[in-house]
């Protein structure tokens, strides 16, 4: 967001919903939840299909900033690496009964341990499946990382594993390997704080 717009693009998004979240079903969007943190806006779409155009609000776009990148074009909003998914993805209509909060946090990743967060996030993943919450997905852009799940956790069936190495990849003591591979927002009187939640603009 354009600096100084935070509270103006949070009053806009909210007049504009409703027929913005018309324009988004009929283009196959099943769920929106639209977080932010700071001037930085994060948004986790479930759709029907992987093919899916979309555009702002007008009045929303006015304050928002483009994103430098991809030969000099006007963008503004660029796609996050998929890193990581605890459990196969499910349908909002598969697991909708109300009640649920989504939730959207945002680290930071220490530039030297990108690969390393890759490589364990892959490996937990293939190992194993739906271990910590079947809505959980991490992505990336650059050195922040984007995380999204829902409380209280759907309940689905723990996934097989999904493939085998000669020896198990991912380290048991998780969060301890973790911790080195973050670069903290601040500390407080529990420790290091990685993981910020984010204010929640709109979810339907």
């Amino acid at each position: 967001m354009k600096v100084g717009c935070e509270a103006s693009f949070s009053l806009a998004l909210a007049e504009a919903a409703e027929d913005w979240q018309g324009e988004l079903r009929v283009q196959g969007m099943l769920s929106c939840s639209i977080f932010a943190k700071g001037s930085g806006v994060f948004l986790y779409f479930e759709t029907a299909s992987e093919c899916l155009e979309w555009e702002w609000p007008t009045t929303c776009l006015q304050m928002l900033e483009t994103w430098p990148g991809d030969g000099g074009t006007q963008r503004y909003a660029v796609p996050i690496l998929d890193i990581y998914h605890d459990g196969e993805p499910e349908t909002r209509e598969a697991r909708e009964n109300g009640g649920r909060e989504r939730i959207g946090m945002l680290a930071r990743l220490n530039p030297l341990k990108y690969s390393s967060y890759i490589f364990y996030h892959y490996a937990l993943q293939e190992e194993k499946p739906s271990c910590f919450n079947p809505t959980y997905m991490i992505g990336a852009h650059e050195n922040l990382i984007f995380s999204y799940h829902e409380r209280p956790s759907p309940v689905f069936e723990h996934g097989a594993t999904r493939r085998r190495w000669l020896a198990p990849i991912a380290p048991e003591n998780w969060h301890d390997v973790m911790q080195s591979h973050f670069i903290p927002w601040s500390e407080s009187e529990q420790g290091l704080v990685l993981w910020e939640k984010m204010d929640t603009l709109l979810s339907y």
